[in-house]
């Protein structure tokens, strides 16, 4: 009977699927990095959607604040090479608006900006680019017809062994703009007094210019251009049920999942899971789970493949400062599994997580969370502020992090985009402590990704390497130095490697100089000055990305209306 269900369900989504990628393929621009009209329209009409979901409800609270900033580089290696360095002055002008709107059944929060690049020497890479960071959501039927939206536009590297750079300001073909775009309608509720139900559908859609224009700057293999990248069209329908049992403390679970990812730059590839289980609360602070079902997919062949899955879990919170959750579910690939610890002290939090999953692009892309530092120091603030409202626990996190020179994003590993999905091993800690005049985070950061499945013959990174690593570290010291003025000092390093030791290696490392003032309420200034070392290590003789290192010194003026 489940089956017949998705079956349905399957034929319905396409006139949903065709409808929202009509709209939302407006946003695929054929420049990339330097995208023009039809991401911008993609942007606006995104952003616009939004603003009408939030309108028929009347909003408790509603900020809309403009935006502009002016910041000015000074670089001794624009194009990131070995030799003959070029430098230049790079002035960028960013006009964006901010959007934060509350109401009793709709909400939307979306920060929007449109970047001017120019050139003092080299007028010719003038270009503009796009950012966007969107998520709203309405509750269409009172207590049962939900819809949730988000959007986001953000710059992506293309391949894990080409350059990476720490800013906007300096000419690198590896990256490319990349916009997200997804739209989940979803119904829950409750029946026979005791079971919950859920069914959610979410479309979703990915674009980004990942061609290679073949320069002496860009990521070549020998002479063989990568294929158009991280181009995605997602579809899924999930549905459950849960509920009790007059057994106390004993509860009981089903769920039906159907997954759909369609890479331009590659195949189709379809995952369908079945699973039932069982869970128990022995007392307030400990519960246990089992699970099994099926799983139907072709990640590793063109056909469906069929395969039993179980799996157990638990969660264990002595306390509220501390919780430690973990699964482990058995699928045609081994173990999969989601671990997540978390302890806070009365000014710090440590958290770490690991997993193995199945990834179908980087988490950069689509996501529109704060931050990790953003993230630690509210849940530091919100614990030190128990009557405090939401609204001015966010007010106070912004002031710290922006007093002190310490920014919301403690990113470590960024990814790089792919044209099929992978086999994910992550493990990530963080540390956060918030004193009264100094802050200072820690991110460690390493992932393993193999590719699943074929790509049609279709060239990425999984055609140099069958196991890329990514692992790096970044520590931020942040110190107040009057009520209007801070400094931070920020160090990190990431690298890249394949599974082939030492013929696919590279490493960056940076370091970071920021002093920030208040110049007005609304008005901030900052001075700042980086020094980038890059090493392409033995990739460099295979064209992927020469070494370099550069220098530059910084100056942004900002302003709110």
């Amino acid at each position: 009977m489940v089956q017949t269900v998705l079956d349905e369900m399957r034929d319905s989504r396409c006139a949903g699927d065709k409808a929202i990628r009509s709209v939302l393929d407006q946003g695929s621009g054929d420049d990339g990095r330097r995208s023009g009209w039809p991401r911008q329209a993609s942007a606006s009409l995104f952003g616009f959607s939004l603003c009408c979901l939030a309108v028929p409800v009347q909003a408790e609270s509603w900020q809309i604040t403009p935006t502009i900033a002016v910041n000015e580089t000074l670089t001794n290696n624009l194009f990131l090479t070995s030799t003959n360095k070029t430098s230049d002055l790079v002035t960028a002008i960013t006009p964006g608006i901010s959007i934060d709107g509350k109401g009793g059944r709709a909400s939307l929060r979306l920060s929007y900006g449109f970047t001017q690049q120019l050139y003092a020497r080299e007028s010719s890479q003038n270009n503009h680019q796009n950012s966007l960071s969107a998520i709203g959501s309405l509750e269409a039927i009172e207590n049962w017809l939900f819809i949730d939206a988000t959007g986001t536009i953000s710059q992506q590297y293309i391949s894990a062994f080409g350059q990476t750079s720490q800013s906007i300001a300096n000419v690198n073909n590896n990256q490319t703009e990349t916009s997200y775009y997804s739209i989940s309608p979803h119904i829950k509720g409750t029946f026979l007094s005791s079971a919950e139900y859920l069914l959610r559908y979410r479309a979703a859609i990915t674009r980004s210019d990942s061609a290679y224009s073949g320069s002496t700057n860009s990521v070549a293999v020998n002479a063989n251009a990568l294929s158009s990248q991280g181009d995605l069209n997602s579809s899924e329908w999930l549905g459950t049920l849960s509920g009790n049992t007059r057994w106390s403390g004993l509860g009981w679970g089903l769920e039906a999942s159907r997954l759909t990812n369609d890479y331009t730059g590659g195949r189709n590839y379809e995952d369908t899971r079945y699973q039932a289980g069982l869970n128990y609360r022995f007392n307030p602070q400990f519960r246990v789970s089992a699970f099994a079902g099926q799983e139907s997919q072709n990640y590793v062949s063109v056909n469906q493949e069929t395969h039993t899955t179980h799996g157990f879990g638990f969660v264990w919170a002595p306390g509220p400062r501390t919780e430690l959750s973990a699964n482990n579910t058995y699928r045609f690939f081994g173990n999969s599994y989601d671990i997540n610890f978390r302890h806070r002290m009365a000014r710090s939090l440590i958290t770490y997580t690991a997993s193995r999953s199945i990834s179908s692009q980087p988490a950069g892309v689509g996501s529109t969370g704060q931050g990790s530092n953003y993230d630690a120091t509210y849940a530091i603030i919100a614990a030190n502020n128990p009557g405090a409202s939401p609204d001015a626990i966010r007010s106070q996190v912004s002031q710290v992090l922006q007093g002190r020179g310490v920014p919301a994003d403690g990113a470590v590993v960024n990814g790089y985009l792919t044209n099929r999905p992978t086999l994910q091993q992550l493990q990530q800690l963080s540390f956060a402590l918030l004193g009264v005049r100094n802050t200072v985070t820690l991110n460690v950061n390493e992932t393993k990704q193999q590719p699943l499945g074929l790509a049609n013959g279709a060239t990425d990174d999984y055609s140099l390497a069958n196991e890329i690593t990514q692992r790096g570290f970044a520590i931020i010291w942040g110190h107040q130095l009057s009520g209007l003025s801070s400094l931070s000092l920020s160090l990190n390093q990431s690298r890249s490697i394949s599974q082939r030791a030492g013929q696919f290696d590279n490493r960056t490392q940076g370091a970071y100089l920021l002093l920030t003032t208040q110049i007005s309420p609304k008005t901030s200034a900052s001075v700042g000055a980086r020094h980038v070392n890059y090493d392409g290590g033995s990739i460099s003789s295979t064209g992927l990305g020469s070494s370099y290192t550069e220098s530059a010194l910084t100056g942004s003026l900002s302003h709110s209306f």
